[in-house]
Order: C-alpha cells, then structure tokens, then sequence
C-alpha cells in the first residue's frame, strides 16, 4: 500500500484479506495438499475462497505435483508449470491525444498515454499505461490515432490495439 503513515495502514488494512495459494519451507508432494494444510490452520486459500467479490482478469492453473512443476523449469518471465488463462474484456474506442514519460518509485522512466476521456467500465479512463517503447512501437502508435482501452484485471487501464476508423466521405 506504500503508506508511511502506520494509523493510515491500520485504517486501511481492516478491510485487508489474505488469501494463500502456496507455501515455502515446508515439504509436501502436492501443492493440493499443501493448501488443505494451510485452510485446516484457518487460513483463506486459493482453492476454497470466493473471489466473484474481486476484481480477476483471470484464472491460474498449475500443475500439482511439486516434482513435475520444479522440473519444467522456469522461462525469462514465468514458471512452465503455471500459466494464466485470461478473459479478454472489449474495450472502448478513444483517441491518443499524447504521450508523457514518468519516473516510476523504481526509477524506471515509461510512456504513459493521455487519452481523450473515456468511460471504460465504472470509470472514467484518460491516462493508460505504454509499457515501453517496443510496445509503442508494436501497436504503431501515433499521436491522434484511435486506441481501444481496457481496464486489465478490472483495474489498470491498458491500450490493447489501434483502431483504425474509416471516415465517411458523404
């Protein structure tokens, strides 16, 4: 939550809930088994927590077995035994109206997009994460084209395509 404020914390983490989906340490075959521990202890776990009241952009699926999975390794950015089937919402159309660079709390300068506001689920969207600039790149961006916004994981606004929108010449 980044707050320095410990009466903040404590305002704010009241409606805090931590739900498990692994352990470390501990030697289990399965990570079945592993979960059925930790709710047994009285913990929230993955596999018996109703998460319909949060906002997912997805499911995870995962092999069970702690041997399998350690031995398929891992790739540059996730694990071969995991992956994460995502729903892609539709997006609303807008217009790219700049692009300004920020300096993140790592220190890592992006490209954040200034759209014409939109309203994109429950909120109204004007600013939307680029990544970087390959990905600037990849989507061939230009300053006045048209975007279709999302918001991944109900949340983080994202530009997922250019849209190219053919003029009527009536």
């Amino acid at each position: 939550m980044n707050l320095k404020d410990i009466h903040e914390f404590r305002s704010r983490a009241q409606n805090l809930r931590f739900v498990a989906y692994d352990i470390q340490g501990k030697e289990y075959a399965t990570l079945s088994s592993a979960l059925e521990c930790l709710a047994h202890k009285g913990f929230d776990v993955v596999t018996h927590f109703d998460s319909s009241g949060y906002p997912t952009d997805g499911e995870v699926f995962r092999v069970d077995s702690y041997q399998a999975f350690n031995n398929m390794g891992y790739t540059s950015h996730h694990p071969r035994g995991a992956f994460a089937l995502k729903e892609q919402k539709e997006g609303v159309i807008t217009e790219l109206l700049d692009v300004v660079w920020q300096v993140g709390k790592s220190g890592v300068v992006s490209p954040v997009a200034i759209l014409r506001p939109v309203e994109v689920g429950d909120a109204v969207v004007g600013r939307a994460t680029l990544h970087n600039i390959e990905y600037i790149r990849s989507l061939n961006l230009e300053i006045g084209c048209s975007v279709e916004v999302i918001r991944s994981g109900e949340i983080i606004p994202r530009i997922v395509r250019r849209v190219d929108i053919e003029k009527n010449s009536s």
